[in-house]
C-alpha cells in the first residue's frame, strides 16, 4: 500500500448521509427512526490498479438494545444538479465499486450507547480503469420493533470515491452562472452550475468579487468546494454582499479544479436599480444593460 493516498473527510459530497429514506420496510406515520450514526458522510481513497486499501469509519448504536447489523455494497449515482444520491441505482460497470468493498465483519451485534469502529478494505484489481470509481457502504440494521408493532429498519453508510491512478481526463465546464432578476437587498444569490465531462470527480473552488461601476472592489465572497461526479452537473450556489446596492455592478466568477488548477471565468454585469414588486422595495438586477458570459460565448438576458 505504498503509493496508496488515503483522504477522511467530513464535508458533504452530495448531501450523502443514507438515513431514514432508506427504510426498506414500510412504516407507518408513528413510528421513529432509528437512533443511529457515522461519523463521516465521506471517504476518498486514491490507489494504483492492483492495490489493496483500508479505511474505516465509526458508527454509533443510540438505541437501549444491542443491534444486529449487516455491512453490504451498493452502486450509486447523481439523483439531481442539488447533489442527492440514488442508493442501488444502476450505474456503468467501470464506475462501479461495490464489489471491491470487503468489511472486516459483515454482521454481528452493537452494543447500545456504544460506538463501533467499522473497518473495511478495497481491492483494486489490476484490471480498474482509470479515473473515480463511486459507491456506498451501507450499515444496515435488523428490523427493530417499536411500540404499537411497527418494525424499522435503517441504512446508513459513507459515500465511498476511489481514484484509480492511470491515463484520466480532466474537463470541468462552467454551464452556467446568474444571478436572480430580483432581491430584495443584498446578500445577492449566485448560482453557478459545472458539468464533469472527465473520468474523475472534481471539487472547483473559487472567488468572487463584485465591483461597482468606477471598478472599487465592493464585496468579495468563495464558492463552497463540492465535488462534481464524472457525467453529472451540479449547481452550487453561494451569495455575497450587504448594504445598499444601487447603479451598475460587475460580478465576477473566478474557479479552479484539477491537479494543474486549471481556471474557469465567468462574470455578469449590469445594474441595480430600486422599485417596488408586491407591495415592497426590491433591487432589480436589469442584465440588459451588460452581459453575461461564459468563456467566448456572450449571451443578453432579458430585462427586469
Amino acid at each position: 500500500m505504498s503509493d496508496v493516498l488515503i483522504h477522511r473527510q467530513i464535508q458533504n459530497l452530495l448531501p450523502a448521509l443514507l438515513f431514514a429514506a432508506l427504510t426498506s420496510f414500510a412504516v407507518p406515520a408513528f413510528a421513529q427512526p432509528l437512533p443511529v450514526a457515522i461519523n463521516t458522510t465521506r471517504i476518498e481513497i486514491t490507489a494504483s490498479p492492483g492495490e489493496k486499501a483500508s479505511s474505516s469509519f465509526t458508527f454509533w448504536n443510540g438505541t437501549d438494545e444491542f443491534l444486529p447489523i449487516h455491512l453490504e455494497g451498493a452502486d450509486i449515482a447523481p439523483q439531481d444538479e442539488e447533489g442527492h444520491v440514488t442508493v442501488g441505482a444502476k450505474i456503468p460497470e467501470s464506475n462501479s465499486l461495490k464489489e471491491w468493498l470487503h468489511p472486516e465483519l459483515n454482521d454481528f451485534l452493537v452494543a447500545p450507547k456504544q460506538e463501533f469502529l467499522m473497518k473495511f478494505s478495497v481491492d483494486v484489481p489490476a484490471t480498474a480503469d482509470p479515473g473515480t470509481h463511486y459507491g456506498a457502504l451501507l450499515v444496515a440494521t435488523a428490523p427493530l420493533t417499536q411500540a404499537g408493532g411497527a418494525a424499522v429498519q435503517t441504512k446508513i453508510g459513507p459515500i465511498i470515491l476511489i481514484k484509480v491512478l492511470g491515463d484520466v481526463t480532466e474537463k470541468l465546464l462552467l454551464e452556467s452562472f446568474t444571478v436572480p432578476r430580483f432581491a430584495e437587498s443584498p446578500p445577492i444569490a449566485l448560482e453557478a452550475r459545472f458539468k464533469n465531462e472527465g473520468t474523475v470527480h472534481e471539487a472547483p473552488s473559487g472567488s468572487i468579487e463584485v465591483l461597482n461601476m468606477f471598478g472599487g472592489l465592493v464585496a468579495t465572497g468563495t464558492l463552497p468546494v463540492l465535488n462534481v461526479l464524472p457525467g453529472a452537473v451540479r449547481k452550487i450556489e453561494s451569495s455575497v454582499g450587504d448594504g445598499l446596492w444601487l447603479g451598475r455592478y460587475t460580478v465576477l466568477l473566478l474557479a479552479h479544479y484539477g491537479d494543474s488548477g486549471t481556471e474557469l471565468e465567468a462574470g455578469l454585469s449590469g445594474s441595480f436599480r430600486g422599485g417596488r414588486r408586491d407591495g415592497r422595495s426590491f433591487l432589480c438586477w436589469d442584465s440588459s444593460l451588460g452581459q453575461s458570459w461564459r468563456g467566448d460565448a456572450l449571451r443578453r438576458s432579458s430585462t427586469c
